[in-house]
């Protein structure tokens, strides 16, 4: 275990001081001690970093990190960008310091393989940022001292309305050899959640004619390795993670067509194997020389996926009329190598520099067949064989500057320059650079409270999935690959007042306001030789959005003792210019309200819990050629009971959709197109997965 140098860079940017009876650095450590744990009260600020002693967790009985890092007050975990590269991509948790040298595994699945008794404190860091997080203007650093052993396990059993009881497992284990630290960990997971619903189809009138029965078990299956080693290296510390796994998808929809009078119209069966295999290396060296700080990182990663569709369709009369199948194979190859350079100057001026590469293939296939009864035709799609490479490169510097006891200043700049080469069925290449400022600018408020304003660019990544081509065939549609992408900028103002009150409440309110460069949703693409246009995901031209989001912890000792409620709300709005009727719209896919509520009551002498969650996010839209399509679920309400009565074991009884909440969906579809045309069809779906309960027994050893 370490504490990496980059964090003590972090604190002296953001004042807090260094204690002479901090804990003991771990041997082949080689950063310096951070800030120490404040015992009373649990929970102590300075200057923009909050200090969390493990005592401040003990009445959440907290197992693992994670379980501590989900109860610090005004915070919430962000996995990240999903972006090639691995600046890009950073979260806002670090471990000792340093962010973990992997992409596959999600920061809640490295946390929850640390046993809470290792964890020394917390530290939220406020208003201050680094190469390890790269964009994240809060982050939680979870310090952990050395462990001569122990192991992690959790057992869950779920129950759905079906009456099918699926289990799920997950085994970890930390020690150390020596100076060697080392973790293993095992995960298998099953799930099975039918969905069952229908449909109402109307003509352009708004006139019934006719519906459809829908029923669609569904099965998914995953297991999952993973392994780390830290050791000091070379007067450094060296880290390897690796993990590997895979995962099965399988479906068969069953509907049924009437019409209007329920007499039977039609079926078909919609089958779906869906499967992937994984597996990631990635390992950082970092060392301390004196004021100067040097990180290295390389990490390479392989994804090989799959996926057979078959659909068959019938007459009222049960006869096989067609058979559609649809055979896609993926291989994506990411390779990245990254170095950081940080200088302390002085107490006041930090600077960190470096640069990142990385390459990136795709290898996509499609087939496309359709058998009406005279054999199968296949169905050429664009771009539907292709091999997509890029290599990307990026240069950074960033200055720390600590300007008074109140007052700090980040700013920086990113160079990004990439090549984008397609061959196969369309061939194309181009180079892409992007410069990406940013500034941040932090004033402290009296001991705790903060303003922070920033103002950067970002530059999005292309999904390669993008350039392919693929048909949906549950619904009918192509999704046509589109050569000419070229990737969404966006200049971000951003302010948040930050308020601290009590030892752990918190509200933080933020304001956002973008203007949109190359805006990303969908556009028309013609098809050459059938003379068809397809939807393609493009670029719209240039789009606005403003926003507004609540956080917070709020205590309610006041009301009930240990209980607390956690708000997440959210509004904004966005414009963009429809490419096929020329007016303003909101962006396709965006959601303009997101609430998310989670209520805890922690009875310390008891020890017992219980609480919820409730979810609702406000329906969402797709503009295609001829279609709109609009999407709302929820509201969703969870509820929980656990208990930690028996000594290093905690169980925990759940219950998923107490509201029996339905997934809603509406196609209105358009002749010849939205621009032109009139409504010539509506189908308005519903459709529900039921209830969930279920037991979790989780312990360490």
């Amino acid at each position: 275990m370490r504490h990496a140098a980059s964090l003590a860079a972090i604190l002296a940017m953001t004042g807090v001081a260094h204690a002479e009876n901090t804990p003991t650095v771990p041997e082949g450590s080689t950063g310096a001690p951070a800030a120490p744990a404040v015992s009373a009260p649990t929970a102590g600020a300075t200057e923009g970093a909050v200090v969390y002693a493990p005592d401040f967790f003990t009445p959440f009985a907290p197992q693992t990190a994670l379980d501590m890092v989900r109860r610090v007050p005004g915070f919430s975990i962000d996995e990240g960008a999903d972006r090639r590269g691995f600046s890009g991509a950073a979260g806002n948790v670090l471990i000792d310091g340093a962010r973990p040298s992997a992409k596959s595994q999600g920061i809640d699945d490295i946390l929850g393989r640390i046993p809470a008794s290792q964890v020394v404190r917390i530290e939220l860091i406020r208003g201050a940022s680094t190469g390890e997080a790269a964009g994240q203007s809060v982050v939680v650093n979870v310090v952990r001292t050395a462990s001569a052993g122990s192991g992690r396990y959790e057992i869950q059993g779920e129950r759905s309305d079906s009456g099918r009881i699926t289990p799920s497992a997950e085994l970890s284990y930390t020690g150390r050899i020596g100076r060697i630290d080392y973790t293993l960990g095992a995960e298998r997971d099953l799930e099975e959640r039918p969905l069952s619903g229908g449909r109402l189809l109307r003509d352009g009138g708004d006139n019934l004619v006719g519906y459809r029965t829908d029923f669609t078990p569904r099965t998914w299956r995953q297991a999952k390795t993973n392994g780390s080693i830290a050791a000091p290296l070379f007067g450094g510390t060296f880290n390897l993670n690796a993990s590997g796994g895979r995962w099965n998808f399988r479906t068969d929809l069953e509907s049924a067509g009437f019409d209007q009078l329920s007499n039977p119209t039609d079926s078909f069966r919609l089958s779906i194997n869906e499967r992937e295999r994984n597996r990631e290396i990635g390992g950082d060296w970092e060392r301390r020389f004196d004021d100067w700080n040097l990180k290295l990182v390389g990490l390479d990663r392989r994804f090989w996926y799959a996926n057979d569709e078959r659909t068959l369709e019938r007459d009222d009369t049960d006869r096989q009329t067609g058979v559609t199948r649809q055979r896609r194979r993926m291989e994506l190859n990411e390779s990245i190598g990254r170095a950081t350079l940080g200088w302390t100057i002085s107490p006041a001026h930090r600077i960190e520099f470096g640069g990142e590469g990385a390459l990136n293939v795709l290898e996509a296939a499609t087939n496309l067949t359709v058998d009406n009864g005279a054999g199968p035709i296949a169905i050429v799609l664009p771009a539907a064989n292709v091999t997509v490479e890029e290599e990307r490169f990026e240069g950074f510097l960033t200055h720390n500057w600590k300007v008074t006891p109140r007052w700090s200043l980040e700013s920086g700049v990113t160079v990004e320059t990439s090549t984008i080469s397609q061959s196969g069925d369309t061939t194309a290449s181009r180079s892409l650079t992007y410069w990406k400022p940013s500034v941040q600018v932090t004033r402290q408020i009296g001991e705790r409270d903060q303003i922070r304003v920033k103002f950067l660019r970002d530059v999005s990544q292309l999904d390669f999935g993008d350039f392919a081509s693929s048909a949906t065939l549950a619904d009918n549609t192509v999704a046509a690959g589109n050569p000419d992408l070229r990737p969404q900028a966006t200049w971000r103002l951003q302010g948040v007042f930050d308020k601290r009150f009590g030892t752990n409440g918190a509200v933080a309110l933020e304001l956002t306001r973008e203007w949109i460069e190359d805006a990303s949703d969908l556009v028309p693409i013609l098809d050459t030789v059938s003379g068809d246009f397809f939807d393609a995901p493009g670029n719209i031209g240039e789009g606005e959005l403003f926003g507004v989001r609540l956080t917070g912890t709020l205590p309610l000792d006041f009301i009930l003792k240990g209980a607390q409620l956690k708000p997440e709300l959210s509004w904004a709005e966005s414009e963009v210019t429809d490419p096929v009727t020329g007016r303003t719209r909101q962006a396709s896919g965006f959601a303009e309200t997101e609430v998310a509520i989670e209520f805890r009551h922690d009875i310390a002498p008891l020890k017992l819990a219980y609480g919820f969650e409730y979810y609702k996010q406000s329906q969402v839209q797709f503009f295609r050629v001829g279609e709109v399509e609009t999407y709302e679920e929820g509201p969703f309400l969870d509820g929980f009971i656990e208990t930690t009565a028996i000594d290093n074991v905690k169980v925990r009884f759940f219950a998923w959709n107490l509201l029996d909440s339905e997934f809603r969906r509406e196609r209105r579809f358009y002749a010849p197109d939205r621009r032109t045309g009139a409504v010539v069809f509506d189908e308005e779906r519903e459709r529900q997965f039921g209830r969930f309960v279920g037991i979790e027994v989780s312990g360490n050893f």
